[in-house]
């Protein structure tokens, strides 16, 4: 009975570190999708703002506006404005998806330390260990 008990054991830790393993490549290859989309929407951001700078110009008159009337040129300017905005809300939704990811890759980190911790005879701890079993 203790074999297999041992062996139940040996198998359910493996079964939770191969979860523990899983749930970490979801988060890594979350993580780098949300890299990939800041860093689109930073080149997005760029080419708004070179677009910005010209129709600025163009506003002020510094710049041969063409046929553009101001009133084409203001409206392309508000649509400009309320595209950079959506970006950068877009940006800061991305952050906290990326915060939370480290939080829960943290928390994950120390669930695993709290179990192998807990999985040591409390006779083998001494002060120290179990201060840092405590505040994990």
């Amino acid at each position: 009975q203790a074999k297999r008990a041992l062996r139940k054991r040996r198998k359910l830790e493996k079964e939770t570190k191969q979860l523990i393993k899983q749930e970490e490549l979801k988060r890594l290859h979350k993580a780098q999708a949300i890299q990939r989309q800041l860093e689109e929407l930073e080149e997005r951001q760029r080419t708004l703002e070179i677009f910005g700078v010209q129709l600025e110009r163009e506003l002020r008159g510094e710049a041969d506006t063409g046929t553009k009337d101001e009133n084409q040129m203001l409206h392309e300017w508000f649509e400009l404005v309320m595209e950079k905005n959506k970006l950068m809300r877009y940006e800061s939704e991305l952050l906290i998806i990326a915060q939370e990811l480290e939080l829960e890759d943290h928390q994950s980190r120390l669930e695993q330390e709290l179990r192998e911790r807990m999985a040591m005879d409390d006779s083998l701890k001494d002060e120290m260990d179990l201060n840092e079993e405590d505040e994990i």
